[in-house]
């Protein structure tokens, strides 16, 4: 049955469609055509270049927080698709720098958040530590309060406390949000965030401070990381960000939160919209690349059964469970990415629990299935995909760094379970409950059937996890041992049983919502297929659990085959609806391929652009 690809694009692009789609536009600028054999510097002046024109016409403000959240997420998702350097730099000027200036501040701070707006006072996020990244609240850097100044003195005390991986911090940031140690009349208050000038309106740096360039990365070097030192940094004493804590005008320290653990989790809290930024600017880049390799499989002929060259790849069943497969599972994450930015742009303050818990599998699901998406297609697009003009390069590099920012995802996961651990032994949550009995001979053809397994699934893992803490615990075992050295694989089973339950109920129901005959019946194709995956991915816990015979297993990987050949003929199609306008695409291999080929390579590479702009443009470069 064809479907309306525009309507496809709006039920996955849920919001702000129309900024979005202004987005898009933009992009037809020759400023976004990607450079390549370009210096270092050249790719931070162009990226900040870059920021600068998104910014320019409003197409992201930090003010969104307060007005329209879910804009912040669409953006990062549009620009995801464009440049994953310059979409960093945003990530962080305009939710970890400006986010942190308008969450954390008051009335006194704002005057610096139109300049952030313009990027005139472009800032980067003091967080991390040499020493202490998983484990921030150990963190060395201190502030220091003097009453007599009424000042706040910032000093980086070892290697280990310098600020590490501070995106904008090497080249283009005037301030920092710096989080510290804090310490007022010898009394330690906890960690703090303060607000200090590291460069001078002239691009100096401020007296004091030290800022060194982190160095060449395997991907997205138009990033500017740097690493920052504190000498007797002196800012004043309303730099703190106040809006948890103060400083009296009597010199005593107060604040609304008692306990110094609970109070830096509450100032580090934008980090949860850091997760659904970059799971936005990672969703953005896979449909990117799968966009790339299908463009190129539907187009790249090679041998067929008359033994010529006149079979494009896509007709191939190895093309298709390589690529197909990873577009459901795309579209799956989609849905549930949609749900948890709702749920985080919308929660009450009674829902933060489950809030921590959905945003802390998103981010991970999303950034692990770019590089899956990238590195797999990369393989299949063969030599030309290891071209960097065909951006697969670009997407495994940003998969890496979604990997890692705000949160290394093998950890975020261990969170989630043990989250949901507590929230499961409390009584706090509960599942449906599901009678397994005949399980292996249930019919694997029915959606619900697999619905079902899926739930099993996470309810299980639960309940052994919950199980097997309980009784190590009791035979004398030490937490930190059991959770860290022996339940390892159970605990990050849990939490992508969690995420995956939650995206495959939300693609549901989106489809039992969808008046669009067409839509709803290719969506049901690919939840059909996602939910698939889910079991034959998984077949070893299946078969272990009893819930799945070894019958069953063969006749399930069977019938994903058949999903795979019923959606192949529409997949084009599909790629069409995921919202990627041509104009978007540089990859040659999506575009013409042969024509691309017939001059010298070495150009900026967008093969629908005039041959004179392509001159110019690589004469500047």
């Amino acid at each position: 049955m064809p479907f309306d690809t525009g309507r496809f694009t709006h039920v996955l692009e849920a919001d702000n469609q129309e900024k979005r789609a202004g987005l898009k536009n933009l992009f037809r600028d020759g400023t976004f055509v990607p450079r390549y054999d370009v210096s270092l510097r050249y790719m931070r002046e162009i990226a900040l270049e870059r920021l600068k024109k998104v910014a320019d016409h409003g197409f992201i403000s930090v003010f969104d927080f307060e007005r329209n959240p879910l804009n912040v997420f669409a953006a990062h998702e549009v620009c995801g698709m464009i440049d994953a350097s310059f979409t960093t730099k945003m990530t962080v000027q305009f939710n970890l720098f400006g986010g942190t200036m308008i969450k954390l501040g008051t009335e006194r701070h704002r005057k610096i958040l139109p300049e952030i707006d313009s990027l005139n006072a472009v800032g980067c996020f003091a967080l991390t530590e040499l020493g202490y990244g998983n484990n921030a609240v150990e963190m060395e850097t201190t502030a220091i309060y003097e009453h007599s100044t009424r000042e706040w003195i910032i000093n980086t005390p070892s290697t280990l406390a310098a600020k590490y991986w501070i995106t904008n911090g090497s080249v283009h940031s005037k301030w920092a949000v710096v989080f510290a140690q804090t310490f007022v009349q010898g009394k330690h208050e906890g960690i703090n965030v303060f607000l200090v000038r590291i460069r001078q309106e002239d691009m100096s740096v401020a007296p004091g401070v030290r800022i060194d360039e982190m160095g060449y990365k395997i991907g997205c070097n138009g990033v500017d990381n740097g690493k920052l030192w504190f000498h007797n940094v002196r800012v004043p004493a309303e730099n703190i960000l106040n809006k948890y804590a103060d400083i009296l005008p009597d010199g005593t320290y107060k604040s609304s939160i008692n306990s110094r653990r609970a109070r830096f989790l509450v100032v580090a809290d934008q980090l949860l919209a850091g997760r659904l930024c970059i799971a936005s600017m990672a969703l953005g880049g896979t449909k990117k690349a799968l966009t790339v390799a299908f463009r190129y499989a539907a187009s790249r002929k090679t041998v067929g059964p008359t033994g010529k060259s006149d079979t494009a790849i896509l007709d191939y069943q190895l093309q298709q469970n390589a690529l197909i497969p990873l577009l459901a599972r795309t579209i799956a994450l989609n849905f549930g990415l949609n749900y948890v930015k709702n749920r985080w742009a919308f929660h009450k303050e009674s829902e933060h629990a489950e809030i921590v818990r959905l945003c802390c599998i998103i981010k991970p699901l999303l950034s692990w299935n770019l590089e899956r998406v990238a590195s797999i297609a990369r393989e299949r697009c063969g030599g030309q995909g290891y071209l960097a003009a065909n951006e697969f390069g670009e997407m495994i590099g940003l998969a890496h760094a979604a990997m890692t920012a705000e949160g290394d995802n093998s950890v975020l996961t261990q969170k989630v379970s043990k989250e949901l651990l507590a929230a499961f032994d409390a009584k706090q949550i509960t599942y449906p409950t599901i009678d397994a009995t005949g399980s292996t001979n249930w019919d694997l053809s029915k959606l619900q059937t697999l619905v079902k397994l899926v739930q099993l699934r996470e309810i299980i893992l639960l309940q052994t996890l919950s199980k097997q803490m309980k009784q190590k615990l009791a035979q004398g075992s030490k937490l930190f041992d059991v959770w860290m050295k022996e339940e390892s694989n159970l605990i990050q089973s849990l939490a992508r049983a969690f995420g995956e339950r939650n995206c495959l109920e939300q693609l549901l129901i989106v489809i039992n919502k969808e008046s669009d005959a067409g839509v709803k019946n290719v969506l049901t194709k690919i939840a059909h297929l996602f939910a698939h995956t889910l079991v034959t991915d998984n077949l070893t816990f299946f078969i272990t659990a009893e819930l799945v015979s070894p019958a069953g297993a063969r006749h399930a990987l069977e019938l994903q085959s058949q999903l795979i050949k019923e959606i192949a003929p529409e997949a084009l199609n599909i790629i069409e609806g995921l919202g990627v306008k041509p104009w978007m695409v540089f990859a040659p291999i999506a575009n013409d391929w042969v024509e691309y080929n017939v001059i010298d390579n070495r150009r900026p590479h967008n093969s629908v652009l005039p041959l004179s702009f392509i001159v110019v443009n690589n004469a500047v470069a």
